[in-house]
């Protein structure tokens, strides 16, 4: 978990590095007329597609194979523009290309950092079935959704 991680997102049995690379430089404030930086997520296989991201900043997680397919999944965990409430995505790849594995989903962090345990239990497979955990805003209890 990081701007570095591992797994053999392809399929092949080989390791794959997937690495968070700023592309752009933006430049004062986005929300102010500025322009924001740009991110994507780039591939030691160089067959493989980068994922574009644009802005922010973001955590990298190998899910392991959710969907039976022998290729681990990413989840992306990404800052926002402006705020304290991070969005999720995660991906396969698969025929080439990457596909969301779910739809992005919110998690919002009160300005806090999440743990490494935390941002890894967000996706879950569990008895052969994608789970995914938000967060209750009035009460801050985890609430979970089958894909």
């Amino acid at each position: 978990m990081g701007l570095i991680i591992t797994g053999d997102f392809d399929g092949d049995g080989k390791t794959e590095k997937a690495k968070l690379v700023k592309v752009k430089s933006g430049y004062g404030n986005p929300i102010e007329d500025g322009v924001s930086d740009e991110y994507e997520i780039q591939f030691s296989n160089k067959k493989m597609k980068p994922i574009k991201i644009g802005c922010c900043e973001a955590t990298l997680i190998n899910e392991g194979n959710l969907n039976n397919n022998d290729k681990d999944a990413i989840s992306i965990f990404q800052a926002p523009m402006n705020g304290c409430t991070y969005s999720m995505q995660t991906y396969t790849y698969n025929n080439g290309k990457w596909e969301k594995v779910l739809d992005p989903f919110l998690v919002p962090t009160a300005c806090e950092s999440y743990s490494e345990d935390r941002l890894q239990n967000l996706v879950i497979k569990e008895n052969n079935a994608i789970y995914y955990f938000t967060i209750d805003p009035n009460d801050g209890f985890l609430i979970k959704h089958k894909k």
